[in-house]
């Protein structure tokens, strides 16, 4: 027993310590995430991308965030002057469009998104014909005409196709363009072209820039919660405070004996966990006028034969109505296995199992939202499933302490279905 002794030791430590570095500072808080998802081509992505790669930006740094972009993905002496450079987000639906007047980019940024059916054909077309017409910016679209109908040039037209790791477009999304090296080639035409990541020059492009702004504290803030994103979307972020990194780095052999003799006994610890806080609980149970119903963990309680699941350790109201609120836990009778726990609405007989006609009426009746589990962390009720058993003990003491739950159940006594 004395390694399993040390073992925990260390891991208490540890955990102390990742509690410290979470006080100072060091958290997975990314202000982008709080606005859109890390999968957000659009207004994630390809805003901040051209945020920051446009010369005329509120970053005022001009052209050096363009210029290192161009070198990371090998196109800044094709593409040459930079200083009246203009970038451009969703022109004429392309994601993002980079032209110094001669020379064009179009990037397209695909995350979750699948290609769409000649999507880069259509936009090389787009670039080429406004080029024969010597347009500006606004590229005035002109789709409906043939590339037959066009005196086009593609030879100043870059095609680049980002994705979180490097892939090539579909045969689909080009139409009539084959990639060939590096170029996409349709008869006598040819465009260059590059497929490019954001686990490479995405991210050399963030590291690159943060250099060169050096102590430019907003602007370096910016761009390290970006390549945080970045990070997460291509599997490369590490994580500092990882338990399992920490148990893999010393002592790793004798770790994993008692990391796996834990997961062996996993349910066991649980059932015993569960036990130890309703008896630890029990005099404030009682007190609250409540009390410990134990059943076996193999009597089903309900007709739930699809589940098969029972109920061994309920927390019920002493006085009650036909139907009443307990806190319980679940338990998989086949599986032998505890699922989670929480509020669950009972009939006297211990049949959980409602017909839809009576839950309804309930529900109306009590005027909640509400379907089978409670979940009271919050001022509204939703389902609980996916309940951390290592809450088990707080959120026992949330039931026992609620003047809701006592309030539902005592306006259940009076409810007949």
């Amino acid at each position: 027993m004395e390694k399993y002794d040390e073992f925990f030791k260390k891991v208490k430590g540890f955990l102390e310590q990742a509690e410290k570095h979470k006080r100072r500072g060091n958290n997975d808080f990314n202000p982008y995430l709080q606005m859109w998802s890390e999968s957000n081509e659009v207004k994630l992505h390809s805003a901040l991308i051209c945020g920051f790669l446009d010369p005329l930006g509120n970053h005022y740094q001009g052209d050096v965030f363009l210029e290192t972009f161009l070198e990371c993905v090998g196109l800044k002496e094709w593409f040459g002057d930079t200083s009246n450079a203009r970038v451009h987000q969703e022109s004429q639906y392309i994601d993002v469009y980079i032209t110094n007047g001669e020379k064009h980019i179009i990037i397209e940024n695909k995350i979750n998104a699948g290609d769409q059916d000649r999507q880069i054909e259509r936009y090389i077309e787009t670039i080429a014909k406004e080029q024969s017409k010597d347009s500006n910016d606004d590229m005035e679209s002109s789709e409906s005409e043939t590339p037959q109908e066009q005196s086009a040039s593609y030879d100043n037209i870059a095609v680049l196709y980002l994705a979180p790791d490097e892939r090539e477009p579909s045969k689909y999304s080009l139409g009539e363009w084959e990639i060939q090296g590096e170029y996409l080639v349709n008869g006598d035409n040819k465009v260059r072209f590059k497929a490019i990541s954001y686990k490479n020059e995405i991210l050399q492009w963030i590291e690159n820039s943060q250099a060169n702004v050096g102590c430019i504290t907003h602007l370096n803030s910016a761009l390290y919660f970006y390549k945080d994103v970045v990070q997460i979307i291509t599997n490369t972020k590490e994580n500092t405070m990882s338990i399992a990194k920490f148990l893999t780095e010393k002592n790793m052999e004798e770790n994993m004996e008692i990391v796996f003799e834990i997961l062996k006994s996993k349910d066991k610890i649980i059932e015993s966990y569960c036990k130890a806080i309703i008896e630890e609980y029990r005099e404030q149970i009682e007190s609250k006028g409540f009390k410990i119903v134990k059943t076996s963990k193999n009597k089903k309680m309900g007709n739930w034969s699809k589940n098969d699941l029972s109920y061994p350790l309920m927390i019920k109201p002493k006085d009650c109505g036909k139907y009443y609120f307990a806190f319980c836990v679940e338990h998989y009778i086949q599986k032998e296995k505890y699922n989670c726990y929480g509020v669950r609405i009972f009939e006297q007989n211990l049949n959980d199992n409602l017909d839809d006609n009576i839950s309804s009426k309930i529900i109306d009746y009590l005027n909640v939202k509400f379907i089978w589990w409670l979940n009271y962390d919050k001022n509204f009720w939703r389902y609980a499933f996916d309940t951390s058993i290592a809450e088990l003990e707080s959120n026992l003491r949330k039931f026992l302490d609620s003047a809701e739950i006592k309030a539902l159940n005592e306006k259940l006594k009076e409810y007949h279905a």
